[in-house]
């Protein structure tokens, strides 16, 4: 047979025997009983901060109903009530004028550290205090209902533990769940961009930051090359690093020295993205507005997930360079003909679309056979490279130039008709016409390179990439006829193609 107190405890522990989703809900549960088995007329919850003898006032549950509450009560200067508290686990109030009594109660929560770079789980000890009051003077509390009441605490302390236990571990799940889900994002973008535009507008969402910002660092880890972000509102914006304002072309030094130690009264955070050596950026949190405390447990998921974050954008970045490096002949630096290919094709689309006109410049070095042979292979490689560094700087930003094969160059210009396309021809004539031999190569002799160019325009002179291509190298063909070292556009000499 159960005795009174027995049964008691066995009855809360039934009611308290369920999951709960957070410490709240949990006392949601825990007040109402006590106040019901006691006839209370309240119940305060309070979290004892020791090392500033304060009690934060959390939840208060009167008749039916519990609320929410902050207030902090300094008990420093209550030394016999803290001794009596700490040493029994229950104490009297002594400055109240109705029968009230504190209860002491002590848990572990899972906690996380960084230490060294590394993280350290471990259980942070807590402490809680319930007040249990009587309004009626005659009501006092008795020895037996102290000893229950004590009880009743361990019950609400273990039941405490195993609350927080499971919440972060459902934490940890979702969070883990969540960063995992961006990163697959992330690795299945075709582009780097995209990928990272998906990313942070994953994270702001998930952790409900006011802004996130991902700073990225030029090839050498040495300056901001550029800055990406997401606020609230999913807006995304993007910034050339060259255009910060003042003081933000600093940061990336503060955050690598500081190496982003965490402050729990900041509403910001900076987390470097470094693979091994290597600065690849870093990431900004903040809730500048909201103002709103970032948790420490946030901030140590998003320091884990930023070192899986820095190697997929370095192993992006490499990708990109490879790509990038296969679309470029080695020799002369231009494109190569299957990446020109692609955007001759889609400029031709653009063109029929918008009704746009387009040129395109075919040309090759006068008498390279004989610079081959008179003056030896390495110095008709360095007339190509000659050749094409006068190319690549002498175009604009949209034309695109590529080595088609051998000598043979080809020049796309967006947006330019015929007699535009000689203007941007003559220019580069001029300018290869300066270039001269080296001297120790020619017996001292003053050889000056050359070129011709053949010239073709869309709609005019064809609207397919086969048939501009075609009508260019027979202008070609009449230059070399001509005499070379000049341009010539089709429809003007198209009466001396030889059919």
């Amino acid at each position: 047979m159960f005795d009174k107190k027995s049964y008691t405890l066995y009855k809360f522990h039934k009611q308290l025997n369920q999951s709960f989703q957070n410490k709240r809900e949990l006392l949601e549960c825990a007040l109402p009983a006590l106040r019901n088995l006691f006839k209370l007329d309240r119940v305060y919850f309070f979290d004892w901060q020791q090392e500033r003898a304060l009690l934060s006032l959390k939840m208060m549950c009167k008749k039916e109903y519990c609320m929410d509450m902050q207030e902090d009560i300094s008990v420093l200067n209550e030394p016999v009530f803290l001794k009596q508290l700490l040493q029994n686990g229950i104490a009297e109030s002594t400055d109240l004028s109705y029968p009230a009594i504190y209860v002491l109660v002590k848990w572990e929560r899972p906690s996380v550290e960084l230490k060294s770079g590394e993280v350290h789980n471990f259980m942070q000890e807590k402490v809680g205090v319930l007040r249990l009051e009587r309004f009626r003077k005659n009501r006092v509390f008795s020895e037996q209902e102290k000893e229950l009441i004590k009880a009743l605490g361990e019950e609400i302390s273990h039941n405490l533990r195993n609350t927080e236990i499971d919440q972060a571990k459902n934490q940890r799940l979702n969070i883990s769940t969540a960063l995992n889900d961006l990163s697959t994002i992330f690795a299945s973008s075709l582009r780097l961009n995209d990928g990272l535009e998906l990313i942070l507008k994953g994270v702001q969402k998930y952790f409900r930051f006011d802004r996130v910002r991902l700073y990225l660092t030029d090839s050498e880890g040495s300056k901001i090359k550029s800055v990406l972000g997401v606020d609230i509102s999913g807006k995304v914006t993007q910034q050339d690093g060259k255009t910060l304002p003042a003081g933000e072309e600093n940061l990336l030094k503060e955050v690598f020295d500081s190496m982003a130690t965490y402050r729990a009264n900041r509403s910001v955070i900076y987390i470097p993205l470094k693979v091994q050596r290597n600065k690849v950026g870093f990431l900004a949190f903040d809730n500048i507005l909201s103002r709103r405390r970032i948790g420490y447990m946030d901030f140590i998921s998003l320091q884990q997930f930023a070192s899986q974050m820095a190697l997929s954008i370095d192993n992006a970045r490499l990708f990109e360079r490879v790509q990038e490096l296969s679309n470029y002949d080695e020799l002369t630096k231009l494109p190569v003909r299957r990446y020109f290919n692609e955007k001759f094709a889609e400029e031709i689309y653009r063109s029929k679309r918008f009704d746009l006109t387009m040129s395109l410049i075919i040309m090759d070095i006068d008498w390279f056979k004989q610079i081959n042979d008179g003056y030896g292979h390495q110095i008709g490689d360095w007339a190509l490279k000659e050749v094409s560094r006068v190319i690549r700087t002498s175009l604009r930003q949209t034309d695109v130039p590529c080595r088609f094969g051998g000598d043979e160059m080809v020049i796309m210009l967006p947006r330019t008709n015929g007699e535009e396309a000689k203007i941007i021809a003559k220019r580069l004539k001029d300018r290869i016409g300066a270039i001269t031999l080296p001297e120790r190569y020619t017996e001292g002799k003053e050889v000056h390179l050359s070129i011709s160019q053949g010239i073709s325009s869309f709609p005019f002179d064809g609207q397919t990439p086969d048939v501009l291509l075609e009508k260019a190298d027979k202008a070609l063909y009449v230059v070399k006829q001509n005499g070379r070292g000049s341009f010539a556009v089709y429809r003007e000499v198209a009466d001396q193609v030889v059919s």
